[in-house]
């Protein structure tokens, strides 16, 4: 679980950004699918982000995903690696990296 300083610090951060983009909450609320109000919880650190909710928010905001290790911290611990891994490679081989994983996904 995140510490009540680790909710703080990523909801100043997704803030920050969103206001650098001149987005108001209902706008970044909007953009992302989210409810106006969870953007207000995650930014003042009431809540944290899901990681699908974070990746919707960093894309919108160009927040480096490199965060995610920050966000939900219950998430399996192979799901932390591979994100880690994945995030210093190649377009290549990130492509190379896909196509393996769908093609595993699809025969279990």
């Amino acid at each position: 679980m995140l510490t009540k300083l680790d909710r703080k610090s990523i909801g100043t951060e997704i803030r920050l950004a969103r206001k650098a983009k001149k987005l108001s909450q209902f706008e970044l609320a909007e953009l992302t699918g989210l409810d106006e109000k969870q953007i207000y919880r995650i930014e003042t650190g009431l809540t944290s982000p899901k990681l699908e909710n974070f990746i919707k928010i960093a894309e919108v905001l160009d927040i480096s995903i490199k965060h995610c290790e920050l966000i939900n911290s219950d998430v399996h611990p192979y799901c932390k690696e591979i994100l880690n891994m994945i995030l210093n490679i190649s377009e290549e081989k990130l492509e190379i990296y896909y196509r393996v994983i769908r093609s595993l996904y699809g025969n279990i």
